[in-house]
């Protein structure tokens, strides 16, 4: 992890370019160079009931690294293949699975985690939830104060603070 699925590119065009590329990912997901994988899949594309050549696609199946990993890694998957290579267009996409939904040998890497950060992903849509809950209440207040030109009663305020 992480795994490389690129399409639209012959394999041996890939093959010539997988080792600098390995090299400079590893770097910036901090991890040793034999963790990657990369598989180029064959594929048949059509368009208008025409075999037409698959557009160059690369997606990225990994544990997710954060943003700026994640933009480090985009951009140096498209100079290593894309404008190395000469394509005049190339696609990268991101598939994150969360340690605790894979398995290797039978086993959760989730389980190996210190309680509670197996979790940080949910909790982190829950945060992003309760914001615009506290967002939306926020201006259905305002809203309310306004329609009732402010001369909102003691016992209403109160409630809608609760």
């Amino acid at each position: 992890m992480p795994h490389l699925f690129i399409r639209g590119i012959d394999p041996e065009r890939v093959r010539a370019a997988s080792a600098m590329l390995t090299e400079e990912l590893a770097e910036i997901c901090e991890c040793p160079p034999d963790y990657f994988a990369f598989e180029c899949l064959t594929t048949a594309a059509v368009f208008a009931g025409e075999f037409v050549a698959s557009y160059p696609f690369v997606e990225v199946a990994w544990f997710d690294r954060g943003r700026e990993a994640q933009d480090r890694f985009a951009r140096a998957v498209d100079r290593h293949l894309r404008e190395a290579l000469g394509l005049p267009e190339m696609e990268v996409a991101f598939r994150t699975y969360r340690q605790r939904d894979y398995y290797a040998n039978g086993e959760s890497l989730g389980a190996q985690e210190p309680d509670g950060e197996t979790d940080s992903e949910e909790l982190g849509v829950l945060r992003e939830a309760n914001r615009k809950l506290a967002e939306d209440l926020r201006k259905a207040r305002k809203a309310l104060a306004a329609a009732a030109g402010g001369g909102m009663s003691t016992k209403l305020r109160e409630a809608l603070r609760e």
